[in-house]
């Protein structure tokens, strides 16, 4: 069975990872490690801070210690949406007119700083959020309104899919579940709500998750 290393951006992913990724990967032969949440801050006395990323470093020094597993493939789970302005490639890419070209152009340059054969980069687009646009009336039935479904609708119809839902700082994917007077919360609402949702029916609708976990399944066929 392959092992695979998991770098997320806080709670939320982690959780997800553990529910949901971990066991969906072990039916087809990749075993994941316990995820690692990104440090933010290491104090002297030991322990620290995890969780959400202000600066390239940080996403650096938690994830280089894990290339040092020989026999492991590392890959990683951050939002596209609010990453550091410091990330290496992150101005060039916001250039390019695509938002998939944008985040397959970062993922590049991630995968150029990091310079390990075993690495997979992976931005989730726009960010976490946007996958639970792909299944609107379950969204709509866990917070017992039954109108939300329009509203999620609406957000991926004008978008041209869950994936493109933007960068706007009152838009983005998080931005506009709050906005909707959901009560949603990260790391409650949003792993359940993945779960119920189902990874086929995200992978259905959002090609650039579909072809990281394409990657991940190929895992389990490598020797």
């Amino acid at each position: 069975m392959t092992r695979l290393h998991i770098v997320v951006e806080g709670q939320s992913e982690e959780i997800f990872v553990k529910k949901t990724l971990t066991p969906y990967l072990a039916e087809r032969g990749v075993f994941v490690a316990s995820p690692v949440v990104v440090w933010t801050k290491r104090l002297p006395i030991g322990g620290g801070f995890r969780g959400g990323v202000s600066r390239w470093n940080q996403v650096r020094n938690s994830l280089m210690p894990l290339t040092h597993d020989s026999n492991a493939w590392v890959t990683t789970l951050f939002d596209f949406y609010g990453l550091p302005d410091d990330f290496p490639g992150y101005q060039d890419a916001l250039k390019l007119r695509s938002p998939c070209d944008q985040v397959i152009a970062l993922e590049q340059q991630f995968s150029n700083e990091i310079a390990h054969p075993r690495f997979i980069p992976f931005f989730a687009l726009h960010e976490f959020e946007a996958w639970l646009f792909t299944a609107p009336k379950i969204v709509a039935e866990h917070f017992g309104n039954i109108e939300l479904a329009k509203e999620l609708q609406k957000a991926v119809s004008h978008a041209g899919g869950p994936e493109l839902i933007n960068h706007g700082k009152d838009t983005h994917p998080k931005a506009r579940l709050q906005s909707l007077n959901t009560g949603y919360g990260e790391t409650s609402d949003g792993p359940a709500l993945i779960e119920k949702i189902g990874i086929t029916k995200i992978r259905n609708a959002c090609p650039h998750f579909s072809d990281w976990l394409s990657h991940l399944e190929a895992l389990g066929q490598v020797t």
